[in-house]
């Protein structure tokens, strides 16, 4: 057996799942078990961004594909890339993000969306594998990036580091604050259960102002880190 509705294909950043869409669900969560677990050797404790293709996910749908697949193989998915985009590149800027700091000092992910009142502080930089939603606080002394959508409060830099910067794959803060710089969103309610397009942006201070840029190299060519 060697299902033909599922289609994986990989660069040294991520996985790029191609689903058939003619296919029963059922049937096509046993064609991805089946396909990962004979791929198993390949992808065994790999950290990964994964992106779907061929096939219309709901939400439920798609935590039943990235358990299935997680529990088939073995692999870290650190991100769903919900975009276009196929460039390599794409992948290896939100990775690099989410992969830095965890290099050189543990204890960094915090894995969850953060709700209203809730509050995260870190000594360090921290990546946030999940959302911040509206009337939820970050505060870090370090950097904070969120591989997910930034709706709540965010501060980067609280003992004054200019230097930080906050990015997230969905920016749409209410506010955002680094060091003694803060901007404020005049757009985005506390309630905003919007379902935004993934739009990776980046978050520094430049010539004593705050900037939110798209994650491109040349951006990326502007940090002081």
């Amino acid at each position: 057996m060697n299902p033909t509705s599922v289609i994986i294909k990989s660069n040294k950043y991520g996985l790029i799942v191609i689903l058939d869409d003619k296919i029963p669900f059922d049937q096509l969560l046993q064609d991805i078990e089946f396909k990962f677990r004979e791929s198993a050797k390949f992808f065994q404790n790999a950290q990964m961004a994964l992106s779907f293709r061929g096939r219309v996910l709901t939400k439920p749908q798609e935590r039943q594909v990235v358990e299935t697949i997680v529990q088939s193989c073995g692999i870290h998915i650190l991100c769903i890339v919900d975009e276009p985009r196929e460039h390599e590149e794409y992948y290896r800027q939100i990775l690099s993000y989410a992969l830095e700091d965890r290099q050189d000092q543990e204890g960094q992910f915090y894995k969850g969306t953060l709700r209203a009142g809730q509050v995260l502080e870190t000594e360090t930089s921290v990546v946030i594998l999940g959302d911040v939603n509206p009337g939820a606080n970050v505060v870090s002394k370090g950097n904070i990036v969120i591989l997910g959508a930034c709706r709540g409060n965010v501060y980067a830099g609280a003992t004054g580091d200019k230097s930080c910067f906050v990015a997230a794959l969905v920016m749409k803060p209410i506010q955002v604050r680094i060091a003694d710089k803060m901007v404020r969103s005049a757009i985005t309610k506390r309630a905003d259960n919007t379902q935004y397009k993934i739009e990776p942006k980046i978050a520094y201070i430049k010539e004593e102002h705050i900037l939110i840029k798209p994650i491109t190299p040349e951006n990326l060519n502007e940090l002081s880190i």
